[in-house]
């Protein structure tokens, strides 16, 4: 498992490493950043631009580059307070953690910020495929500044530990921890694990068409190779045959 993945995720984690520490890719972000520093000296920031200066700002900026400033759209009520959620912005993600599911679908805790105090049980739910594809646009932002081979195997060997993708994300789910809390290492086998589970089901949806379609040509063939038995094949070729006179 441990290699499989670093074969087949480990690329394009080191991508990212590498697009990350280009030149060009250094100047462009510096640049922005400046410009973003000027426009908010006359008070004209974009208030969606989220860069923190101190710590890490050059991947602040690619992320917002690449992805904006929202994981999410739409509109999700508090069980508790009532208050709505309209947009998740990738700058409080890290706060979002995964939830225990009956069936093996992903479903995303986002905390109310309402809420006072606050619990885990106080939470917008995301669900299914709007709960996956929210989830894997936050790692992928969280991780854009890549990952080294180890750190890549490392997280491969955490998912071989929990015994397979799926188990590890319930034993993420089960344990409630933000992926703050989680730490690199094990937020990256996060986004390796549910990287599987959209592989695996893609695969198995694509081995499901070519079953249909191989169903679908056997019974034409079957059709075909009944009308074509020399009885068959005689009465169909006279009922092209103009009338006798």
């Amino acid at each position: 498992m441990a290699e499989a993945a670093w074969w087949r995720y480990g690329k394009e984690l080191q991508s990212r490493r590498t697009n990350y520490e280009r030149p060009g890719k250094r100047i462009a972000g510096y640049a922005f950043g400046a410009v973003a520093l000027l426009t908010d000296g006359l008070g004209l920031a974009d208030l969606s631009l989220g860069i923190g200066w101190g710590d890490s700002p050059l991947a602040d900026i690619l992320r917002y580059r690449h992805f904006g400033w929202a994981a999410w759209y739409g509109r999700k009520d508090c069980p508790f307070c009532g208050s709505t959620l309209r947009a998740l912005r990738y700058d409080v993600s890290w706060w979002t953690f995964l939830l225990p599911s009956d069936d093996d679908r992903v479903r995303l805790g986002v905390p109310c910020p309402r809420c006072d105090p606050w619990t885990p049980e106080k939470v917008f739910q995301l669900e299914a495929d709007e709960a996956e594809s929210v989830l894997r646009r936050i790692l992928a932002y969280q991780h854009i500044t890549g990952a080294s081979e180890d750190m890549v195997r490392d997280a491969a060997r955490e998912i071989e530990d929990a015994g397979s993708a799926a188990d590890y994300r319930s034993l993420v789910a089960e344990q409630r921890m933000t992926l703050w809390r989680l730490g690199r290492e094990r937020s990256i086998a996060l986004e390796i694990a549910v990287n599987e589970a959209v592989e695996a089901r893609l695969l198995a949806l694509e081995a499901s068409a070519l079953e249909f379609v191989w169903r679908r040509e056997e019974a034409l063939a079957r059709i075909i190779d009944e009308d074509l038995t020399p009885p068959r094949f005689l009465d169909k070729a006279k009922s092209y045959l103009p009338p006798s006179r």
